[in-house]
């Protein structure tokens, strides 16, 4: 099973690519480091084709006043490159905080 982690090179992604490698699985890193990159889209879908779970814990590069629009564009992004690459939305984990809208 190929799994990729989304922000996989970082502090929580690292560990846990690690952590998943160590149990014998597939985990592919996915960030700016192996030249993914989820705000611009940049080789998204190409590391996310063949992968039958993605799991995101990507985090914003600054946490300013920009950090709202870097998880709205990811927030699109991630989910719209996994139907192009053909994984499947149910298999897909978000461990970044997320923007959400409620109503009633």
């Amino acid at each position: 099973m190929k799994i990729i982690v989304v922000g996989g090179t970082g502090l929580i992604g690292s560990k846990l690519v690690a952590r998943l490698l160590e149990a014998g699985r597939d985990a592919v890193p996915a960030s700016p480091d192996t030249g993914v990159d989820t705000y611009t889209g940049n080789a998204l879908v190409q590391a996310l084709e063949g992968a039958q779970v993605v799991v995101d814990v990507s985090k914003a590069p600054a946490w300013d006043e920009a950090v709202l629009d870097f998880f709205q564009t990811t927030a699109h992004l991630v989910p719209d490159a996994e139907t192009f690459a053909g994984a499947s939305p149910a298999t897909t984990t978000h461990a970044s905080p997320r923007p959400c809208s409620r109503t009633g």
